[in-house]
């Protein structure tokens, strides 16, 4: 078995209010080789466990999960702009997580998705 290919994943959610109930997520941060996660926000976060959505850089992104419909646009707008560059590519992940943006409703769907990433990622190796 080889190593996992690297994937950083980034929850958006409009506010810190969005991240209500995430702590009970399992898999957002595993010992060694890992998804890597990233959580932010459209407003500027209060506390330094967010970041703002605009000094993310984006083209390191390789899955956005959005935690509303505001933020599943700005995630959408974001790639959009990514992928007008031809040679952008989220490499072996545009077949294992092959829509790039995923908008929950909820904790439950969010601990879904946290699960298909990281069978996507096991999948890469």
């Amino acid at each position: 078995m080889s190593m996992p290919l690297p994937l950083n994943v980034l929850i958006l959610a409009s506010s810190e209010a969005g991240f209500q109930g995430i702590k009970k997520i399992a898999g957002l941060s595993k010992p060694g080789v890992s998804p890597r996660y990233t959580l932010a926000t459209l407003d500027s976060p209060s506390s330094q466990k967010f970041s703002k959505f605009e000094d993310v850089d984006h083209s390191k992104v390789g899955f956005w999960i959005a935690l509303d419909e505001s933020s599943a646009l700005q995630c959408k707008k974001a790639l959009a702009a990514l992928q007008s560059n031809p040679d952008y590519s989220r490499g072996f992940y545009d077949a294992h997580l092959p829509n790039p943006v995923a908008t929950v409703r909820n904790m439950n769907e969010l601990q879904r998705i946290i699960d298909d990433v990281w069978e996507a990622f096991c999948a890469t190796s």
